[in-house]
């Protein structure tokens, strides 16, 4: 569920639960009928975030599919996710995906993503840990990324990496260990 129907959702159902507890106390009719509808109402708010899919929900599963696509290690479903103008990031990545094996799953936390006002841009922060075998040695690594995503036709495509320091928003070399 997005961020911003959360409070939505929760204040019907605390206002249906309130006017039940209403109802019990004084078996009033009206109480009973307020109930319903902000429990209606809260079901309604979550099905209808189920079933929206905005902008950013579609950033959202690119991070997701393409962290997938590197956990598999396969390079040209990685490639899928990138402008095919972004040549820099696109030889950057083939390179990283070829050289790392993901053991286990990838990790997003911390996520956040920040959509242009005309939403055809948008910039996502987030943290992605997994274990990594690199050379024979294996590690649990912890990584912070930027990538800036553009909307090309309807797809949502990586146009910029940067990979960030754990801590402040410095960037460090995307295939360091650390």
């Amino acid at each position: 569920m997005a961020s911003a129907t959360w409070p939505l959702f929760f204040l019907c159902l605390i206002l249906s639960a309130v006017l039940f507890g209403q109802w019990v106390l004084q078996r009033g009719r009206r109480q009973l009928m307020a109930s319903t509808v902000f429990l209606l109402a809260a079901v309604a708010i979550f099905v209808a975030d189920h079933f929206i899919i905005t902008e950013t929900k579609r950033v959202q599963a690119g991070i997701y599919g393409l962290a997938k696509a590197v956990q598999a290690g396969n390079v040209e479903q990685c490639l899928e996710f990138f402008s095919p103008n972004d040549k820099v990031d696109r030889q950057l990545v083939s390179t990283a995906v070829g050289m790392v094996e993901i053991e286990g799953s990838i990790h997003i936390t911390d996520l956040s993503i920040n959509m242009s006002s005309a939403e055809s841009r948008a910039v996502t922060t987030f943290r992605a840990t997994a274990t990594a075998k690199y050379q024979g040695q294996s590690d649990r690594i912890p990584t912070r990324w930027e990538l800036t995503w553009q909307r090309e036709g309807i797809d949502w495509k990586v146009i910029r990496i940067r990979r960030l320091q754990l801590v402040g928003d410095q960037e460090t070399n995307p295939l360091s260990a650390l």
